[in-house]
């Protein structure tokens, strides 16, 4: 009898690691509105297939956006459409100014699943009051 409650034991603990809601993303796109390339980084956490939260940040050479989101998803099978609204801190530098500004982060993409734990993504983001919208395209990784 132990060895069977050991084994159903070891076997939820795969389980709940297999389907782990925390996520890492990176993506390479661009500011549309200069045309200068952009890096992104995020780590988010899913509390259901349809809700989660997610902090990032995206970068160019003069420009950096800190950002912690709410994110809404609708599964369709193969391909998830998902939208993000939260808060952005803008920092820029550059040709003689420094600037940092707060405001409204919103945006959306479309995911692929390729692979069990793996995710292709397009999105597009931006934060009110500033300039820069990026286009971007990246990966996800589900642990």
């Amino acid at each position: 009898m132990k060895k069977i409650l050991a084994l159903a034991l070891a076997s939820c603990m795969f389980t709940a690691v297999a389907s782990s809601p925390v996520y890492v993303d990176g993506g390479i796109g661009l500011d549309t509105g200069s045309n200068n390339l952009a890096l992104s980084g995020n780590i988010g956490y899913m509390f259901m297939k349809y809700f989660g939260i997610e902090g990032g940040m995206t970068g160019t050479s003069n420009y950096y956006l800190f950002d912690g989101a709410v994110k809404g998803v609708l599964p369709l099978g193969m391909v998830d459409l998902y939208g993000k609204l939260g808060a952005g801190i803008n920092d820029y530098t550059g040709g003689g100014n420094n600037n940092t500004t707060m405001g409204l982060l919103y945006g959306g993409g479309v995911a692929f699943h390729v692979a069990p734990s793996w995710q292709l993504h397009v999105e597009d983001y931006t934060v009110s009051g500033s300039n820069p919208n990026f286009l971007m395209f990246g990966a996800q990784f589900n642990f």
